[in-house]
Parts: structure tokens; C-alpha cells; sequence
């Protein structure tokens, strides 16, 4: 009977303090930002219960509804966590902990590592940049040293962020 009391003689005002903070609370959790819902939230919450206990809690109610609020938080704060690990909020940009680069930009720096020491041929004038076959395929190389004619035996020097940096070769 004593809980029942918490809720069925609480005035108005109590009652909306509390419902516009856990509202609140909720919308931080769906909808993390700055924390303005979380902040107000708490705030609302906090002077509901204040509210409440001046209107005449005893201090058996007074724990069981401070207990309640301090449960939602633990049940909302942990939803959160798992939400950012597993759920929605861990693919918004918010928890992003991916790479902006393309997932197979180390993957062709590995293919590409393989082409050094390698020789070819330029398909175009190399003006510090320009194509090469190397192997049978034509790649984007660049000269690490000078121009370079179209034609020209050139040997893959190193890899430089995927850039096949090459130089002249004479065979």
C-alpha cells in the first residue's frame, strides 16, 4: 500500500517534473548530443523528486522512489553502452571508430609492396607521373627521378601511399 501511495497522491507538478526528465533522459540515450536532454533531464528529475518528498513522503517511499529513478538511469545508461557497442548508436558517427580510408586501401598496399624490384615498361611519357606495365597489367607509377619517355624500361623502387614509385632501368 505504501507504493501505491508514491504515484496515486502525487500532485501535478511532481508528476511532470518527472515525466518531462525521464522523457528526456530518454530522447539523450535514442538521441546522444551536448547533453542538454540528459542535463535537464537529471535536473527535472532530481527537483520532481524534491517536489514530491515536501508534499509528504515518508522516508520509506522517499528511497523507494529515489530507487526507482536510480534504476531507469542504470537500465538507460546501460542500454546506451550496449547500444554504442552493438546497436544503432555504434553506427552513427558518434562512437565511429572505422577508418575514413577505404577498408581495401591496406590490402593494395600489400599487392602493390609486391611489384618493388620489378621491372617494365612506361605506356606513356612519365612527366613525374604517368602509366607503366608491370607484370602483364598497366598501373599509375610515378618517377621518383625525371621525366621519362614513353617506352622506357623502368624498375618499381618502392610503394609510398599506393604510389608505385618508379625509376629508369636500363636492361
Amino acid at each position: 500500500m505504501e507504493f501505491a501511495t508514491i504515484f496515486t497522491e502525487m500532485g501535478w507538478i511532481p508528476a511532470v517534473l518527472l515525466c518531462v526528465g525521464l522523457v528526456f533522459i530518454v530522447v539523450e540515450v535514442f538521441v546522444p548530443g551536448f547533453g542538454f536532454f540528459g542535463i535537464t533531464g537529471s535536473i527535472a528529475i532530481v527537483a520532481g523528486i524534491i517536489v514530491r518528498i515536501v508534499e509528504g513522503l515518508n522516508l520509506v517511499q522517499s528511497l523507494t522512489l529515489i530507487l526507482m529513478v536510480l534504476g531507469f538511469f542504470i537500465v538507460a545508461v546501460m542500454y546506451m553502452i550496449f547500444s554504442a557497442k552493438y546497436g544503432v548508436l555504434g553506427k552513427s558517427g558518434l562512437f565511429e571508430t572505422r577508418s575514413s580510408l577505404d577498408e581495401n586501401y591496406n590490402k593494395a598496399d600489400k599487392e602493390l609492396k609486391k611489384l618493388v624490384g620489378k621491372s617494365g615498361k612506361t605506356v606513356s611519357v612519365l612527366d613525374l607521373a604517368g602509366k607503366a606495365k608491370i607484370d602483364g597489367k598497366i598501373y599509375d607509377v610515378v618517377s621518383i627521378n625525371s621525366f621519362i619517355e614513353e617506352g622506357k624500361h623502368i624498375k618499381v623502387v618502392k610503394i609510398v601511399d599506393n604510389n608505385i614509385m618508379v625509376r629508369k632501368w636500363f636492361e
